[in-house]
């Protein structure tokens, strides 16, 4: 007896510490990839940094190099008059920009003429390798210059308002802070966009900024990146867990800022630490009941009683607790699932709302532009095109997080929807490759999305072109009616898949296509609609030997209320995912069943 309990205050101990370590490992983990998401994030405003100071900087060097500004100069360098120079100056090209704030005119270092009227300015830094330098004008409001030199004493500075190029370039996202830093450590710049601070001259920022700001300078000088934990407060006197990760300016590639994230750590871990902790309880409960089972065994066995009902009972708590946790094992990827597509939809909103204006802007400065100007309109269709392919992909992603909605839906015949979708595909069809159809489900009407439906067809017929793009071969479509439901075929002779990449071709960015070829959003829409249409999809194929899709939809009056995904004894792989209202419902049936044998306890003799 006493061998036993000390058997079991042992594996309590190593139970405690392993379950103690593995909360470590969790925590390991999550913070590395949060860092890693961070840092894909920063590297996105980065980017938008950098295309915002560049196109600033063409259009000042593009007007500043015009002939009537040369020409106005030399006017006011021969006969000391000002008003062409102020005149053209004032009518400059760049105020278009959003960013635009002023243009100066200095000589000897001293502001002579100003496009705004205001030449009280004060010059913080020196400029820079880049011609950049951070100044201040007598009302307290900050600015990045941009210099030009025309001779040894004169020189132009486009000023850039440092709060609408933090809008402009970052925006606004209630889930993250973003922070800026000048390379020459003068100016701070914060969430909201309009808070600026001269640094480096006495004058020290308070609380939480002066923290993020230190690590930002640490991190600065040392040119490393870098993430630390912070306890921070919020703007309701609240404090929380923050986390920070930092990448210098010398990392970055617009070379002017230093950027700073922070997220609050906390609400990020929580769903997922949740789910560990319930894990762990219900690890604790196995063990509990099984150290139970054991000292009822062996009493039982002292009594000469048989230990058969027992250890049958033991069977069953066991099968039941091993059912619970691949349960919410497979609960939590699916709210995985279901926060990565949250996430999708709010950031396709931002760019949306980023490329609107970039869209309108473009077109809106060709139409300022003189007929002359033939390169300038080259640039900005350039800008105006990439725009509306970015807006096409941001579309797509927006497509993956819709549900549609029923009063979209009407009765449609199946075959004549494929047949017109088929048509709009033809022509990027490659030649080698041969189509046949063979629609047997005349007349049968289903309940759907007209729209949503084509979409379905067009995507899995374009894969199946790019699939035999190479080396040509035949797609055959088909349809029959099977019970109260309709199946769509669509069968071709391309490369075919492997069972690994069959089972991740409905997940969201996933693509075997090459960079710029591909988005990986086209199969998880089809999948997407499938399943606000209440149908099952499948999918059969070998490498080389090509790929079969079967999509079975109810038809109209038969309703919508099976899975989305199931098992088909025909089919050589199927995607097993069910809805997280399902898994509620199956996880509850086993906590009942786990309840009922602790109830029953183990039957005797």
């Amino acid at each position: 007896m006493i061998i036993a309990l000390i058997a079991a205050i042992a594996l309590i101990a190593i139970g405690g510490y392993n379950a103690w370590r593995a909360f470590q490992r969790f925590d390991e983990s999550f913070l590395n990839e949060k860092d890693r998401q961070l840092y894909s994030l920063m590297r996105s405003d980065d980017i938008n940094i950098e295309n915002s100071i560049s196109s600033f900087v063409r259009e000042a060097e593009t007007f500043l190099n015009r002939n009537s500004v040369s020409n106005a100069l030399d006017k006011w360098r021969k006969n000391g008059k000002k008003d062409d120079l102020q005149s053209v100056i004032e009518d400059n090209t760049m105020k278009t920009n959003p960013i635009y704030a002023d243009l100066l005119v200095i000589r000897k270092d001293k502001v002579v003429m100003a496009a705004s009227g205001n030449k009280e300015y004060t010059f913080l830094t020196g400029r820079n390798p880049s011609g950049f330098h951070v100044c201040r004008d007598d009302a307290g409001n900050y600015y990045m210059a941009y210099e030009q030199d025309v001779t040894k004493n004169i020189r132009f500075d486009a000023l850039i308002n440092l709060a609408s190029f933090y809008s402009a370039a970052i925006g606004s996202n209630p889930e993250r802070q973003v922070l800026l830093l000048d390379a020459g450590g003068r100016v701070l710049l914060t969430t909201d966009g309009s808070v600026t601070l001269e640094l480096g001259s006495g004058t020290e920022a308070e609380g939480d900024l002066e923290e993020t700001r230190s690590f930002i300078e640490e991190c600065q000088k040392s040119n490393t990146s870098g993430g630390r934990m912070m306890n921070l407060t919020d703007s309701e006197g609240n404090g929380y867990t923050a986390r920070m990760v930092v990448l210098p300016s010398v990392n970055t590639v617009n070379g002017e800022f230093a950027i700073g994230m922070i997220v609050n750590y906390e609400d990020a871990i929580a769903p997922s630490r949740t789910v560990a902790e319930q894990i762990l309880i219900f690890g604790g409960l196995a063990l509990a009941g099984i150290l139970a089972l054991i000292v009822i065994i062996f009493y039982m066995s002292r009594a000469n009683r048989t230990s058969y009902e027992e250890l049958r009972a033991l069977k069953k708590k066991n099968e039941a607790m091993e059912e619970i946790n691949q349960k919410m094992q497979a609960l939590t990827h699916h709210q995985r699932l279901e926060t990565i597509g949250t996430m999708t939809a709010s950031i396709a909103h931002d760019f949306n709302n980023l490329l609107t204006p970039i869209m309108g802007y473009s077109i809106m400065t060709m139409e300022m532009l003189p007929p002359d100007a033939t390169d300038l309109q080259e640039n900005l269709m350039e800008v105006y095109n990439a725009s509306v392919k970015a807006k096409d992909i941001v579309t797509r992603l927006a497509e993956l997080t819709k549900k549609g909605s029923e009063a979209n839906y009407t009765d449609i015949e199946i075959d004549e929807v494929i047949q017109s979708a088929l048509k709009v595909t033809l022509p990027a069809k490659p030649k080698e490759v041969e189509v046949k159809a063979g629609f047997d489900a005349e007349g049968v009407l289903v309940k759907a999305d007209r729209t949503q439906i084509s979409q379905l067809v067009m995507n899995i017929v374009l894969n199946a072109y790019d699939a035999m793009r190479d080396t040509g071969g035949t797609l055959m479509v088909s349809t029959r009616q099977s019970g109260e439901e309709v199946i769509m075929r669509f069968k071709d002779t391309g490369c075919g898949m492997d069972a690994e990449t069959v089972s991740r071709i409905f997940d969201p960015f996933y693509t075997t296509k090459e960079s710029g070829k591909g988005t990986g959003l086209g199969l998880a829409i089809v999948a997407q609609i499938v399943e606000t249409h209440g149908g099952r999809i499948y999918v059969e194929s070998q490498p080389g030997e090509g790929t079969e899709f079967r999509i079975y939809i109810p038809i109209a009056g038969s309703g919508m209320d099976g899975l989305s995904w199931g098992a088909d004894p025909e089919s050589r792989y199927d995607t097993k995912r069910y809805t997280a209202k399902l898994f509620r419902q199956e996880l509850a049936k086993a906590e009942a069943a786990r309840r009922e044998l602790e109830a029953e306890g183990p039957e005797k003799e």
